[in-house]
């Protein structure tokens, strides 16, 4: 089914290729794209065109902006990451030193206190 498809398919293909050279000679005496509905096509490809190529301009510079906020945004987050990290590395460090020194003081008084 698929074979017959494709073979007819193609001989229509064919016969409208040929033909096209016999129609293309019938609008002989026109110039290409003279004619008011050509260029009006080509006036509107061209606008649409400019508004392609302004409208990736914009999306360019709008993208490079979001970049350089999420760059700056990043690096102050990553600044204050570090600060609060430290922050609390510190706590932390100072808690675990007075944390130990309690212990060793707790540890002396109560083989104090169970000596005696």
């Amino acid at each position: 089914m698929s074979i017959r498809f494709h073979t007819s398919s193609a001989l229509l293909l064919l016969a409208g290729l040929s033909l096209a050279p016999a129609a293309m000679a019938a609008d002989a005496p026109e110039k290409p794209c003279e004619t008011d509905l050509c260029r009006s096509v080509r006036q509107s490809w061209s606008s649409v065109k400019h508004g392609t190529t302004n409208a990736a301009q914009w999306t360019k510079k709008e993208t490079v902006k979001g970049w350089d906020a999420t760059k700056k945004g990043a690096t102050k987050a990553a600044k204050w990451t570090g600060k609060t990290g430290e922050k609390g590395w510190n706590a932390t460090k100072n808690g675990t030193k007075e944390a130990a020194h309690d212990t060793v003081n707790w540890t002396k008084k109560t083989a104090h206190d169970i000596a005696q």
